[in-house]
This record gives C-alpha cells, sequence and structure tokens, in this order.
C-alpha cells in the first residue's frame, strides 16, 4: 500500500500529518490537476497498517479527513477478519464494521446495478447485442427477457449508464458510493 491518489489539490498532503496513520515519510510523486499520486513509507511499530498487513488484507479504498478514516477492505477468509477485530481490540484502535458482503456480490455492488439492469446487460453481451453487426436485435432480446422493447432498452440504457459513470469517475463514485450507506466491505 504505499502508493496511492489524493484527489484534489495534494498541497496539504506534505503540511498537514494523516492522523493515526503509522507513517515515516510521504512525498507527492506526480500531480494532476484532478490531484495527486503519493507515496507513503510505512513504520513498523504498529497501527492499522500493521494489522492489515499481517492479514494479508487488501485496501480497495481509502477516505480520510481530520475527523477519522474509512476503509473499504477485502480479507482472504473469515478468519483474517476475526482476526482483524481482534488485533484492532487488543491495539485499542476503535472501528466500526459498516456492512459485509461476499465476493460474488461485488460487480453488483461495486456498479449499483439491480438484479434486472445485470440480467439486461449480461443476457444482451452473451447474445451478442453489442457487437457489429448485432447478433440479436432489441426485440428478440426483449422476448428473451420476456419484457417489451421499451423496458429493455431502459434496463440497458440504466445499467450502462450506472457503470460507465463507476468506471470513468471510479474516485467520484467511490465517495458517493460510501455517502449512500453503501460502505465497508470485508
Amino acid at each position: 500500500m504505499p502508493f496511492f491518489w489524493v484527489i484534489g489539490d495534494a498541497t496539504f498532503v506534505t503540511d498537514v500529518p494523516i492522523e493515526g496513520l503509522p507513517i515515516d515519510s510521504l512525498d507527492v510523486l506526480s500531480e494532476t490537476e484532478h490531484g495527486a499520486l503519493c507515496q507513503a513509507v510505512w513504520s513498523n511499530n504498529g497501527g492499522i497498517y500493521e494489522i492489515l498487513t499481517e492479514q494479508e488484507a487488501t485496501v480497495l479504498y481509502a477516505e480520510g479527513n481530520r475527523g477519522g478514516w474509512l476503509f473499504r477492505v477485502r480479507f482472504p477468509d473469515h478468519e483474517a477478519t476475526k482476526q482483524f477485530s481482534e488485533a484492532c481490540e487488543e491495539a485499542s484502535i476503535s472501528y466500526e464494521v459498516r456492512r459485509i458482503y461476499p465476493v460474488s456480490a461485488l460487480p453488483m455492488e461495486r456498479y449499483d446495478l439491480t438484479e434486472e439492469q445485470r440480467e439486461a446487460l449480461v443476457t444482451a453481451f452473451e447474445s451478442g447485442y453489442f457487437r457489429v453487426p448485432r447478433g440479436i436485435s432489441l426485440s428478440e432480446l426483449a422476448e428473451t427477457l420476456d419484457i417489451s422493447p421499451q423496458a429493455a432498452s431502459g434496463r440497458l440504457r440504466r445499467g450502462l449508464d450506472r457503470m460507465l459513470d463507476s468506471a470513468l469517475f471510479p474516485q467520484a463514485n467511490q465517495r458517493n458510493y460510501l455517502r449512500g450507506n453503501k460502505d465497508v466491505n470485508q
């Protein structure tokens, strides 16, 4: 976890200490108009970084400010999740689990798709709807889904809109995703 992006003005990175994280140094490697790529050198004297590393956890997303940190974390198994909890308690690190869901739920959660949108997109993709030339017409797709062509078109458009929004603007979506009470996964 040495590299991460800071979205927005990155000048605060070297000016403001990152409270609650054991970091020996923090450097801005590259700046863009949208933010900066940073590199942290973590200290080995305990803290959340060491606990996550010991449990072989993957930080999927982190958002922090002076008020605290919000992490989306993936653990390799339930036992690692349990050991993380015990280690945090032992180190007096307080945390709150807001949501736990299985890996199989990630694609729908990531793009915030409904079951119907996912079904329409998968069926359209597998049937060649997006190929040139099309492998299936909208009417045929609708018939396969047992809905009207208008409903099929709407599901495809809304599903694609959500997927493209998440893919093209991931950081903005992460913030919206987190604020929409669909946060922290383990």
